[in-house]
C-alpha cells in the first residue's frame, strides 16, 4: 500500500465496486423479469387485439346495417317521419267531387310504391289483382298511392307486364284520376288511411300480409297501425295467425294459404336429398329487422367455424359489407333465379319475426330442407314434421343445422313432408276462395 494513500479511500472504493455489481447483478435479474414478463404481456395484447379487431369488425359490420341514421340521416327522417304523419290522419278526400264512373265492375288496389316488382309482398298482391282481371273480367287498378319515383303509368304497366303472365292490371298514379269503384283495397297501414277517406267505394277491403305495427317498437306508429284494423274493412290475410290477429279487432275476415308457382319451384332428383350437407342458404335482408339478419349473421359465424367445407349463400338484398365469414352474396333474385338456387342447395335458412316469410314456402316447394325460427307466426305452416325449428338464439340454430348435416334421414323426411304440404294447395285455388269470399261482401 502506498503510504500517502488513505485507507478509507480503499474503502470506499472497494465498497462502490460491490454496490455496482449487485445492483448490475440485482438490474439483470430485474431486466430478465421483465422481458418475461413483457413476452408475456405482449402476447396476452397481440390476443385481446385479435379479439377486439373481430368484435370490431362484427360490430362495425353490424353498425353499418343497424344504426340506420348519421346525424345528416336523422334530420332527413325526422322530416319524412313529419311529413308521413301529415298523411295519417282521418280527412276528406280532396280530390274530384265527381269521379268518373265505370259501367263494368271495378276494383282499386291501394299500394306503395316498390323497388323490385318481384317482391314477395308486392308481387302477390299484384297475383291477386291480375287473377281477379282475369276471372270476371273486372277492371283492377293499382293506384301508386306514395308514387316516389315520379313514372308515367304506361312505363310502370310495362314493367308489370315483363313479371305478370297475361297481366291486365292498369296503374293510375295520380288521385285526381281515379274513378268510382266496387271494391277498394287497403295493402298497408298507411294506404288504410286513404281507403278510409276515400268515399268513392261501394266495400272495403283491407289485403294483410303481414302484422304491420309489429315492425315498429309500440309508440305512434305502431298504435296508428293498430288503429288501421279498426276501420270495419273485411280482410283478406296472409295466413289463419294474420287472420285472428285481424278478428281480435273486431273485423270480419278470410285467409289464404301460400303457395308457389309449381314451374318455378320444383324438386330436384324428385325430393331425393344428397349424401352430404356442401352448400347453405340463408334469407338476409339486414334492412328488414324482423327477418331477423342479426341472428342469422351470429349462427353462420359458428357454422363457418365448425363446418369450413360448407359453402354459404346468402341472398335477398345487396350487401357491400365485408363478411365476417367466407359468404358467396347474390343480392335481389328472380323468381325464376331463386327457384335454381334453392335446388342446388342441402339446408335453407329462413326466419320470420313477424308473419311467416314466403321464403321456407318456396324452399319446401324446391325439395330443400327448411330451418326457421318456431313461434305461431311461423308454426301456421311450418312444423316439425317439414320443418327444423328453432329457439330465437343462435345456439338453437347451429344444433338445429348439426341435426340436418349428421342425418340424411331427417333431411329426407323434412323434405318429403314439406313437398307433401307444397303439394296440398295452389295459388289459383287460394285466389278463387279469396275471390268468392270478396264477391259474397260486394253482392251483400
Amino acid at each position: 500500500m502506498n503510504n500517502n494513500q488513505n485507507p478509507n479511500v480503499d474503502l470506499f472504493a472497494s465498497f462502490k465496486t460491490f454496490m455496482s455489481d449487485f445492483k448490475n447483478a440485482k438490474l439483470i435479474k430485474i431486466r430478465a423479469e421483465l422481458r418475461a414478463n413483457l413476452t408475456s404481456l405482449k402476447a396476452k395484447i397481440k390476443q385481446k387485439r385479435r379479439k377486439f379487431k373481430d368484435n370490431l369488425r362484427n360490430s362495425a359490420f353490424c353498425k353499418k346495417y343497424f344504426n340506420k341514421f348519421s346525424n345528416a340521416k336523422r334530420k332527413r327522417a325526422a322530416a319524412k317521419i313529419l311529413l308521413e304523419q301529415d298523411k295519417i290522419n282521418y280527412y276528406s278526400w280532396k280530390y274530384p267531387a265527381f269521379p268518373q264512373k265505370n259501367p263494368e265492375k271495378c276494383f282499386i288496389w291501394f299500394v306503395p310504391d316498390w323497388a323490385n316488382v318481384w317482391g314477395g309482398g308486392h308481387y302477390t298482391l299484384f297475383r291477386f289483382a291480375n287473377h281477379f282481371a282475369n276471372r270476371d273480367g273486372i277492371k283492377n287498378i293499382i293506384y301508386i298511392y306514395n308514387d316516389t319515383r315520379r313514372r308515367d303509368s304506361e312505363t310502370i304497366e310495362n314493367e308489370l307486364r315483363s313479371a305478370i303472365p297475361n297481366c291486365k292490371l292498369k296503374v293510375i298514379v295520380d288521385p285526381n284520376l281515379l274513378p268510382q269503384c266496387d271494391v277498394a283495397f287497403a295493402t298497408t297501414w298507411q294506404s288504410a288511411y286513404d281507403v278510409k277517406a276515400f268515399p268513392y267505394a261501394k266495400t272495403k277491403f283491407y289485403f294483410m300480409q303481414d302484422y304491420e305495427s309489429q315492425f315498429y317498437a309500440y309508440g305512434t306508429r305502431s298504435m296508428q297501425a293498430n288503429n288501421s284494423y279498426k276501420f270495419g274493412f273485411y280482410g283478406v290475410t296472409g295466413g289463419p295467425w294474420l287472420r285472428q290477429n285481424f278478428e281480435s279487432y273486431g273485423g270480419e275476415a278470410q285467409n289464404y294459404i301460400f303457395s308457389t308457382d309449381k314451374d318455378i319451384f320444383y324438386p330436384a332428383d324428385n325430393g331425393k336429398v344428397r349424401d352430404k350437407v356442401s352448400k347453405i342458404f340463408f334469407y338476409g335482408r339486414p334492412s328488414t329487422e324482423r327477418r331477423c339478419f342479426e341472428l342469422g349473421m351470429a349462427a353462420l359465424t359458428k357454422i363457418a367455424k365448425l363446418y369450413p367445407e360448407v359453402e354459404i349463400v346468402i341472398a335477398g338484398l345487396q350487401i357491400d359489407a365485408e363478411m365476417p365469414f367466407k359468404a358467396t352474396l347474390l343480392g335481389n333474385l328472380s323468381l325464376k333465379a331463386t327457384g335454381d338456387l334453392y335446388r342446388t342447395c342441402d339446408v335453407g335458412i329462413a326466419f320470420s319475426g313477424t308473419n311467416l316469410s314466403y321464403l321456407p314456402v318456396e324452399l319446401m316447394a324446391s325439395g330443400c330442407p327448411v330451418l326457421t325460427n318456431n313461434g305461431p307466426q311461423t308454426e301456421w305452416y311450418c312444423n316439425n314434421e317439414n320443418s327444423m325449428l328453432a329457439d330465437p338464439v343462435a345456439a338453437s340454430v347451429v344444433e338445429g343445422f348439426q341435426k340436418l348435416y349428421d342425418s340424411k334421414e331427417l333431411r329426407q323426411k323434412l323434405v318429403t313432408k314439406g313437398l307433401e304440404k307444397s303439394a296440398s294447395t295452389s295459388w289459383e285455388k287460394e285466389m278463387d276462395k279469396i275471390y268468392d269470399f270478396v264477391i259474397s261482401k260486394l253482392d251483400n
